[in-house]
């Protein structure tokens, strides 16, 4: 498998944890909208992509987002992969993840 193959398969499944994680703790909606804006403080502006997800974020139903992090649809991929879900998984849940892939868990801030 190449590289990129195995990191798109890995992004998947952190997406999936994270949307089981979601389904069962609707607190965690506010993460990502938390990090968008952290993120457009910090830098005064956001990437197209990360604009994009604040955008899917304030119009898309909860199950349409999951149904985007789950799906393995280009767009999803893509998606994926500028996602502002970081924070959702423990440190150990993203290291099992990695470590199923033959990677060590990188830290994401």
């Amino acid at each position: 498998m190449n590289k990129q193959k195995r990191s798109d398969e890995r992004s998947l499944a952190l997406h999936r944890m994270i949307a089981e994680k979601l389904r069962h703790a609707p607190n965690l909606w506010q993460v990502p909208q938390d990090n968008i804006s952290r993120w457009k403080e910090r830098n005064g502006h956001l990437p197209p992509s990360i604009c994009e997800w604040e955008h899917i974020l304030n119009t898309k139903t909860h199950e349409q987002i999951l149904a985007l992090l789950e799906s393995e649809s280009e767009e999803s991929v893509r998606l994926r992969s500028s996602s502002p879900f970081t924070g959702i998984l423990s440190a150990d849940e993203r290291a099992k993840i990695f470590e199923s892939y033959g990677q060590k868990s990188v830290v994401v801030v």
